[in-house]
């Protein structure tokens, strides 16, 4: 017989990997796929699935509340999660609130093992639940069914709480006779309370009211001494008449659960621990990989400042600025990856011109392009095309997938690019290349992070895999699709980015000019760099100076403090790893009145140093190998021009 399967997923491409795992395992299976609540409801009414799938995130409609609506209903389905970002913090909540299990869909073939032993507990808690009823309906049939039932003890309590049946089940789980127990009290099993006032049977019993159930776990003892970990469900017997009869007291032995429960608590503090770990490592690579960098990358915009620099040192400064940003790109991938598996990756979407960031980006690649002997083609649409979209994470996207076309496509090639409407209400972007292609087998996993395809590629490319893994996650919190087509090996690839296409949104702010107009003309603002690096403070020294600005430099907190005692800065930039202290020491000191503005500037880029830092009183967190023009635009929006 075919199980029935109800799949909540807005991605078709998941949807329809999911239930091919499950037929591939054996499985028989008939599905109907929902991906909003209306449609999840109705299908609910319907009492025709013995399962439900969900996905975690889905535009408009979360799994969270495909979970709430299904523990509602009196189906009572399993609920497995079947996502590719619930961390293992979301996973455990999940649990808590009455999911059954989850999936990653990068681990898709535990589904099939998931999905069985769900399914074998459903049938386990209804056989349960059936045994239940029928306890009620007759004593004839209550003695047969109590009998032929191994795993639960079945016994039955006279209105006072004593012991009246006890079935076969009960002589093997507790190892008492039942002429031992007959007449005994039904408590008599419970290990001694710890010290303090405990509710006896006779005040638990009469909690209940005709027909109701207590149930309770708790632990238990045998005729030998030893004890065992127990699920009780204690239920008010009536009569004819609804005259209370006694009470029916079942019980299963728990103790491999509980230990298994246990050890899941366990795993769960160790993955907590190990997370926090992961990020504190995360966080000091991080800092000790860009730490370097800032001197380099500084020294590199200040000798790109110079006019008389021959044009053969001017290409080598571009490169060391290009291979700068390519490093620091990698690092800030290892982070974003990091915020999207944690689901810790917030987006501010607002009206945003899709077509001008394209051009931006592509304008950006066109040099590399060129110099790869590579055809870059883009025409731009003759009209704005505005989406609902965090603009800087928008053009990460563009970025991450025009990277990764340049990458894969041999000299003499061609990259095209082209916006679209696929359909009504939808745009697209496609980035397409006459590239190396993509084999079929690799076509499945190519969103996977650090997952380049073959290892032959992956050597002879470079890279960590993680740009199509981020713009994947982060087309899916805009709630779009990137998806992929390759023909083959040499065939080519085209990726394409898919996004809601509203009507009658306003056109964007114009984006910030990537360098300062021009040096300014007022007084020069005052600042003070506290840097403890020597080389980087000089070159930013040098650079700043070159704007115009007066800068004095600090190595430490206690310089810091001597140096903002003694005069007053417009502005304060500083590190926030000093040998003396860190950054907040000497914003506490400088402690910025109108007219001043102070900015950390750090190899720290994790989510919670941000936050930490504005959160401090910092006007702006910029992180290292520092572009110049990024911090003048931070000075010139707080009016230090």
């Amino acid at each position: 017989m075919a199980m029935r399967v109800l799949l909540a997923e807005d991605n078709p491409h998941d949807a329809e990997l999911a239930l091919e795992r499950l037929e591939r395992s054996g499985l028989e299976v008939e599905s109907a796929i929902v991906n909003n609540e209306a449609d999840f409801v109705r299908a609910l009414d319907t009492g025709a699935f013995d399962l439900v799938l969900s996905d975690f995130h889905m535009p408009g409609f979360s799994g969270t509340e495909a979970l709430q609506l299904a523990r509602r209903h009196p189906s009572a389905l399993p609920f497995i999660f079947v996502s590719g970002v619930l961390g293992e913090e979301h996973a455990v909540d999940m649990l808590k609130q009455g999911a059954t299990d989850y999936v990653l869909k990068q681990r898709l073939e535990r589904l099939p093992i998931v999905v069985r032993r769900a399914l074998d507990e459903a049938q386990e808690r209804r056989s349960r639940h059936a045994a239940e009823q029928r306890l009620k309906d007759s004593e004839t049939y209550f003695g047969q069914l109590v009998d032929a039932l191994r795993d639960y003890s079945v016994a039955t309590l006279s209105p006072a709480g004593t012991i009246e049946s006890w079935n076969r089940a009960s002589e093997w789980l507790f190892g008492y006779t039942a002429e031992e127990v007959l007449g005994q009290p039904g408590d008599m099993f419970l290990l001694p309370t710890a010290p303090g006032p405990a509710a006896s049977l006779t005040e638990q019993l009469a909690r209940l009211d005709h027909g109701s159930s207590l149930v309770e776990e708790c632990w238990l003892r045998r005729k030998n001494g030893t004890s065992f970990y127990a699920s009780v469900v204690t239920t008010a017997i009536v009569g004819h008449g609804g005259a209370l009869r006694g009470y029916s007291r079942i019980v299963r032995d728990m103790t491999d659960s509980r230990a298994a429960a246990d050890l899941l608590q366990a795993a769960k503090e160790q993955a907590e621990a190990a997370n926090r770990a992961k990020d504190r490592f995360l966080a000091v690579l991080s800092h000790e990989l860009r730490t370097p960098l800032g001197p380099i990358y500084a020294a590199a915009q200040a000798l790109d400042l110079r006019r008389d620099l021959p044009p053969e040192c001017r290409r080598s400064v571009e490169l060391i600025k290009r291979n700068v940003e390519v490093e620091a790109r990698l690092i800030d991938d290892l982070l974003d990856i990091s915020k999207i598996v944690n689901d810790k990756l917030s987006l501010k979407l607002e009206p945003t011109d899709l077509a001008g960031a394209v051009s931006g980006i592509a304008d950006i690649f066109r040099e590399e392009a060129s110099a790869r002997r590579i055809s870059l083609c883009y025409q731009p649409p003759s009209e704005p095309a505005i989406v609902q979209a965090d603009q800087a994470r928008l053009q990460q996207i563009i970025w991450n997938l025009l990277k990764n076309a340049l990458k894969f496509t041999p000299p003499g090639g061609e990259v095209r690019i082209a916006i679209h409407r696929p359909e009504p209400g939808r745009i697209a972007v496609d980035i397409a290349d006459t590239g190396i292609g993509i084999p079929a087998q690799a076509l499945e996993r190519i969103f996977n992070a650090f997952d380049q395809g073959d290892a032959e590629t992956a050597q002879a490319r470079g890279g960590l895999g993680l740009g199509l893994a981020i713009a994947s996650s982060l087309a899916d919190r805009h709630g779009g699709v990137l998806g992929v087509h390759s023909d083959g090996p040499g065939q080519g690839t085209t990726f394409t980015l898919t996004l809601d296409d509203p009507a009658g949104s306003q056109a964007p702010a114009a984006a910030p000019q990537d360098r300062p107009a021009a040096v300014p003309e007022a007084r020069p603002a005052a600042i003070l760099l506290v840097e403890d690096n020597e080389d980087t403070a000089e070159a930013m020294q040098f650079l700043l100076a070159e704007y115009g600005y007066t800068v004095d430099v600090a190595e430490n907190v206690s310089v810091a403090r001597n140096s903002i005692d003694a005069r007053r800065y417009d502005v304060l930039v500083s590190d926030m790893g000093l040998p003396d202290g860190d950054g907040l020491d000497v914003l506490r000191h400088y402690a910025p009145q109108p007219g001043q503005t102070a900015v950390a500037l750090t190899g720290y880029g994790m989510e919670a140093d941000v936050r930490r830092c504005l959160a401090a009183g910092f006007a702006a967190h910029l992180t290292k190998p520092l572009d110049i023009n990024q911090l003048i635009q931070v000075l010139q929006r707080h009016g230090h021009c």
